[in-house]
């Protein structure tokens, strides 16, 4: 840490508002005859046993509350009349069932149909005005369909959306699915306030040959959650565990989509469709570096990375701690000493550090890239209004063997270093010598790195003789291996980058 008195200040902290709105509310259900009051055994017109019924619903409402819209897929109920021969089968009526006193074992009163009778959805008719409504048969031999609609503000079976709501979000509302031999019913499912994945869809991509592990992330519904692959496939080489662990080494290079399933407790469930690449490892011998990096109570270390190309660009972090170990350097929203990602032509994307870290992490970081990419590194005070202007940007750089600095110890500003060594392999010793602007002879002092090691300093407590004066600073080393950085604090705690000169 360069300076740790500076850093001790209140967490990061983004202030979003929303107004007086609610937030988009997610529910599902999963449909089965043995939900049923009372439980059905789904059996054909002359008497035999027919498949068991089932199906999934998702149910959306909207932020203002003024629409439920939904999807039910269901299957072996016959959607046509036509995709199996026996009678029994066949879907007559299809309604959300809702009152005060509904249990999942309690039957209630229909309040909105959306299939047969009582139909409800009329106001507007969304079958002929608006045609979110619609029956998709399964495809032959299958039997069943995907069933979709959207109840509206003004519609119900004696009844509003605004009055069911609380039945609704109290878990105290079904879907029920009825047919020739159930006029009662013959699947149901309760809504349930579905988990919401928060996990990007854009996962960080993988290196070929290479161990890797992403962790999927769920918040809402009911825990513990399952997780489970229902559609698509993962990368070659890797698996996805029920407690939503992506792990494994990928065997082939290439982009892969797939649809992850969560399930909760109480029968709630929730899916997104993800993408992750699997690219060839990168070289990180010519990497940009950037020297210091940074996380304490107060304090962050923000990342901006441009790409340059006119292609997509694959980008990876490495992070490196003073002892020259590899570091889990925390990122905000991130998986700790993970930042990789793609980046399309001309994008530019943020990342940042959550300023909670105690003791300090701190440490430096190597940027490999499939293409050219530009990285500004910036820290800066959290919390503070008053220190506002205690930020510093500076950019990645390639390490060399002579890099210069200035400095400035006058008028109450003090200036501090942090130097890494790039080399995977060898010690390196760094010499540093001050030349004042005054004329004073120079001043000099050694310093030792162990690979991939850094550390940071003021400069008056390596070389006494600059306070007080102004100059520069040079780093010599016998192999281009050395990535430096500085920051001038100035007498009321702001501070600024120096840039460096090769």
């Amino acid at each position: 840490m360069l300076r740790p008195h500076l850093y001790k200040i209140a967490a990061l902290t983004a202030l979003l508002f929303a107004g007086n709105t609610f937030a988009q509310t997610t529910l599902s259900a999963i449909l089965t005859n043995g939900q049923e009051n009372p439980p059905t055994v789904p059996t054909m017109a002359s008497g035999g046993a027919r498949p068991a019924s089932f199906g999934t619903a998702s149910f959306v409402i909207n932020a203002a509350q003024t629409s439920m819209t939904f999807t039910a897929t269901i299957t072996n109920i016959d959607f046509t009349g036509q995709q199996t021969a026996d009678p029994n089968d066949d879907l007559k009526n299809a309604h959300i069932h809702a009152s005060a006193t509904v249990t999942p074992t309690t039957n209630g009163p229909v309040v909105w149909g959306f299939f047969g009778a009582p139909y409800n959805d009329n106001n507007p008719n969304d079958v002929v005005i608006i045609p979110l409504m619609s029956v998709t048969p399964f495809a032959p031999p299958a039997v069943g369909g995907t069933i979709s609609g959207k109840w509206d503000a003004p519609e119900g079976n004696a009844t509003t959306l605004a009055a069911q709501l609380p039945n609704i979000l109290a878990g105290r509302a079904y879907i029920n699915f009825h047919t020739t031999q159930f006029g009662g019913g013959e699947i149901r499912g309760n809504l349930t306030l579905a988990p919401n994945i928060t996990t990007n869809s854009g996962l960080p991509p993988a290196t070929l040959n290479t161990a890797y592990t992403q962790t999927l992330a769920a918040n809402g519904g009911a825990t513990p959650y399952t997780w489970s692959v229902v559609s698509g496939t993962l990368p070659a080489g890797l698996s996805l565990s029920s407690d939503g662990v992506i792990s494994g080494t990928p065997t082939a290079a290439g982009t892969s989509t797939f649809t992850v399933n969560v399930t909760g407790s109480a029968a709630s469930f929730a899916s997104k469709t993800f993408n992750l690449a699997v690219v060839p490892p990168l070289d990180f011998t010519s990497a940009l570096r950037v020297a210091h990096v940074v996380d304490a109570a107060g304090f962050v270390t923000q990342f901006a990375i441009a790409n340059l190309e006119t292609t997509a660009v694959n980008f990876q972090f490495k992070f490196w701690g003073d002892s020259g170990n590899v570091m889990n350097f925390p990122i905000l929203n991130g998986t700790p000493g993970s930042l990789a990602g793609t980046l399309a032509p001309g994008a530019t994307v943020f990342a940042q550090t959550a300023g909670t870290s105690s003791p300090l992490a701190q440490g430096w970081a190597e940027v490999a890239s499939s293409g050219r990419v530009s990285v500004l590194a910036n820290y800066f005070r959290t919390g503070v209004p008053s220190n506002a202007d205690s930020e510093a940007s500076v950019l990645g750089t390639r390490s060399g063997n002579s890099i210069q600095l200035p400095f400035d110890n006058t008028q109450g500003f003090i200036t501090g270093v942090a130097l890494s060594n790039t080399n995977a392999f060898q010690t390196l010793v760094i010499t540093v010598t001050a030349s004042a602007e005054a004329g004073a002879p120079s001043t000099s002092t050694t310093i030792s790195l162990p690979p991939h090691g850094h550390t940071s300093f003021l400069l008056t407590s390596q070389l006494a003789a600059t306070a007080g004066q102004r100059g520069s600073l040079r780093f010599t080393a016998n192999s281009p291996d050395i990535a430096a950085v500085g920051l001038r604090f100035g007498p009321r705690n702001s501070f600024t980058s120096l840039g460096s000169f090769q």
